[in-house]
């Protein structure tokens, strides 16, 4: 995780993060607590009463949040946020520990595995998306590390002001180093970017 923390430092502030700063009702998992200990994101502080604001994964806007708030961020998918009842679809397994503008990256407690989910479908339908937390981070920063160096020639001026082509496959190329596989590096980066 040592090259993790260096990648994510350069999207915002770190801070080892232990396990006091998990709320939940059930112990932290084994890899979000060696996650949030070497890597660490803590973001800018917002305010005195919302506490730090996570890190954003620039080009992909994959928002992490910090530990202190990693449990009161499961409001909307493991419980309805306005009056508490508990969601009827999200499984007891499932913990958000990311997301893409709502749509959430779901760790499987159970096996590991990161799911996705689309939000605003009427029900949770999660599929995997990739092996494991440090796989689905390591992408994450290779492609956030891509979008970060394009700094200002990163969109097209076009009027679809998308991706430039040659940083959108530099990008391909960089998950394509951490995931083993071209392809799969192609649908990770098709998936982000919608």
């Amino acid at each position: 995780m040592d090259d993790l923390h260096a990648a994510f430092a350069r999207f915002g502030p770190l801070q080892a993060q232990d396990g006091q700063d998990w709320q939940g009702p059930f112990p932290l998992p084994p890899v979000l607590a060696r996650f949030y200990a070497q890597v660490g994101p803590l973001g800018h502080e917002i305010n005195a009463k919302v506490g730090r604001a996570g890190i954003t994964i620039p080009g992909l806007e994959v928002w992490v949040p910090p530990l202190q708030r990693l449990w009161s961020y499961q409001a909307g998918y493991r419980w309805n946020g306005v009056d508490g009842e508990l969601i009827e679809d999200w499984a007891a397994n499932w913990l958000v520990v990311a997301d893409l503008g709502a749509d959430p990256f779901i760790l499987d407690m159970e096996d590991g595995r990161i799911l996705f989910a689309r939000h605003g479908c009427g029900s949770w339908e999660a599929d995997t998306f990739i092996d494991d937390l440090p796989t689905l981070m390591a992408a994450l920063a290779a492609a956030g590390t891509v979008y970060l160096e394009a700094g200002d020639d990163l969109y097209n001026d076009d009027d679809d002001g998308g991706i430039r082509a040659e940083h959108q496959e530099a990008a391909v190329q960089a998950v394509a180093q951490v995931l083993g596989d071209r392809i799969d590096a192609e649908s990770f980066i098709e998936t982000l970017l919608g």
